[in-house]
């Protein structure tokens, strides 16, 4: 179906979480190209949750928070069964610990070479929400990914199934 243009990178971006849902563009315009019929190869999400500020992990406080990753823009946190959903993550405080129980990650879309989660739009949506607001809690975003050429046929579904039901 596709044919790797690239070897496995990394892109990363930092995501602000508040008390209210907030939604964000992860720009992929410099990997995706509709002319070319050329698409990101998404393999693995990682989420890596910290104080903004400081760079240290979260402080234990009673809090819930969670994020997803879109193929599409849906404006809010997805039901957990969308098709669009790419990744998704969340965290739980309490006053002495925080877990990652209730959503395991990293999201491992590919095991084998050339698996994985392809993207033919140029942008994802990143929707993040946190139950209070935690004073400069944020995620970074970690995409282990590869550009690939994919053929006109299989661009075109790809493409047609990022917009059903967005």
């Amino acid at each position: 179906m596709a044919k790797a243009k690239t070897s496995t990178f990394y892109i990363r971006e930092d995501f602000d979480v508040g008390a209210a849902i907030a939604t964000s563009a992860m720009d992929l315009s410099l990997y995706v190209d509709p002319v070319n019929k050329q698409g990101l190869l998404v393999r693995n999400v990682d989420f890596i949750w910290h104080n903004s500020s400081t760079k240290l992990p979260v402080a234990a406080a009673a809090f819930q928070a969670a994020i997803q990753v879109h193929d599409s823009v849906l404006g809010t946190l997805a039901d957990l069964d969308s098709q669009h959903q790419v990744a998704s993550g969340s965290l739980t405080g309490t006053t002495s610990t925080v877990t990652s129980a209730q959503d395991f990650f990293p999201d491992r879309l590919g095991m084998t070479k050339g698996e994985g989660r392809i993207i033919v739009n140029d942008t994802l949506e990143i929707a993040t929400d946190a139950n209070t607001a935690v004073s400069n809690m944020a995620v970074c975003v970690v995409l282990e990914c590869q550009v690939v050429k994919l053929t006109e046929k299989d661009y075109i579904a790809l493409a047609l199934q990022s917009v059903a039901d967005a």
